[in-house]
């Protein structure tokens, strides 16, 4: 099991925690716009707001683009949004600072550009936005046209983000020590971070921290606590961590087998869409462990694990072609999913692969070659 990252979402704050920093004495007029946003009762607010944001409040400037950024009483338009951010912006409001970046960076209502999503995070970040900080982070962490790829400055934006008590940032700084990327490798202080993000119930971060626990890295080894923290993270629907879960029952690691349980936890996942949950359900069906034996439903679920490029389910696709277990056998179907799966180092796939090779035409070879040169992730 590895070590899952966040997912990368560069988050618009939302309109919800933008009422809860304005203030109805904000400036005049502005107390019954906002009592009428807060109502629902967009045409009032919009009747309010227009006004007072063409002469110049950056309070009314910024909730008109969330207005339209969430289509709530107008069409959503998000070059409109970004339109009533811009002026706010430019008056030094971090809110709408940060929307303006989100838009950069995201290419919604302006082309994409993130060298100016950059500009206004960071604006925005120096006021003490720990989101916008998070957002910095994650651009130098994957690098865009116009922003090399830059790991040691993606840890710093996250270390200020994460200081200010950002789960997301936490947790992706946390994954950083565990590879040692733009810091230096130190599960120790890992540890320390996923913890802070789990106490959070931020499920990434209570998946990775259980991983610690459950291979001893910077922690001592303690299998019954990482399935504590693996069943948090699966009860708020974590594939990863439901995953690991009917791993844990499967081979009986920190709990007592069982077979049944391992399925249910790996369908969960796999019905999330989740290739090793689907490929290891396949396994299950396959031989009737945990489950009734049935080809079909290996076949299904090998065949939606292998689309995702997941090697175990392809070599049992592949070897399910080879022996014709639920379909005709078919060796050139058989040696496309087989040489995938060895392409990507599987043993057991080559061994087939050769076994099979010696048996085939250079006609079929040549077919099945052409299908793996043409396959493509689903």
């Amino acid at each position: 099991m590895a070590m899952v990252p966040a997912m990368m979402i560069r988050r618009l704050v939302s309109a919800l925690w933008l009422l809860c920093v304005l203030t109805p004495t904000a400036f005049a007029g502005e107390p019954e716009a906002l009592a009428a946003y807060q109502a629902g009762d967009y045409p009032a607010a919009l009747q309010e707001l227009r006004p007072l944001a063409e002469s110049g409040s950056v309070a009314a400037q910024t909730i008109l683009g969330f207005m339209y950024a969430n289509g709530q009483g107008v069409p959503q338009d998000f070059a409109e949004a970004a339109r009533w951010f811009r002026p706010a912006a430019e008056q030094g409001n971090a809110d709408a600072q940060h929307n303006l970046g989100y838009f950069y960076d995201a290419g919604q209502g302006v082309p994409q550009d993130f060298v100016e999503a950059i500009k206004w995070y960071g604006l925005a970040a120096a006021q003490g936005r720990p989101d916008s900080a998070y957002n910095l982070g994650a651009i130098h962490q994957h690098g865009g046209t116009g922003v090399p790829q830059d790991l040691a400055e993606a840890a710093r934006w996250f270390k200020l983000a994460a200081a200010k008590g950002d789960a997301f940032a936490q947790v992706d700084l946390g994954l950083l020590y565990t590879t040692g990327q733009g810091v230096p490798q130190d599960y120790r202080e890992a540890g320390r971070w996923f913890a802070s993000a789990a106490r959070q119930n931020y499920p990434a971060a209570q998946f990775n921290l259980g991983k610690l626990y459950f291979d001893g890295n910077g922690i001592a080894r303690n299998q019954k606590e990482a399935l504590r923290w693996f069943q948090r993270a699966a009860d708020q629907g974590y594939a990863p961590a439901q995953f690991s879960l009917g791993v844990a029952y499967n081979t009986g690691q920190g709990t007592t087998p069982d077979d049944q349980e391992a399925a249910r936890w790996f369908r969960v996942a796999a019905e999330q869409g989740y290739a090793p949950a689907q490929s290891n359900l396949a396994l299950l069906y396959d031989h009737g462990q945990g489950v009734p034996q049935d080809d079909q439903e290996a076949l299904k679920w090998y065949r939606l694990a292998a689309g995702q490029g997941d090697s175990y389910a392809q070599n049992g696709l592949g070897q399910m072609y080879r022996n014709g277990y639920g379909v005709e056998p078919d060796f050139v179907e058989a040696y496309k999913w087989l040489q995938l799966a060895a392409d990507q180092g599987h043993e057991d796939a080559a061994k087939t692969l050769a076994t099979i090779s010696a048996r085939m035409s250079p006609e079929d070879i040549a077919a099945a070659k052409a299908l793996v040169a043409a396959w493509t992730p689903t």
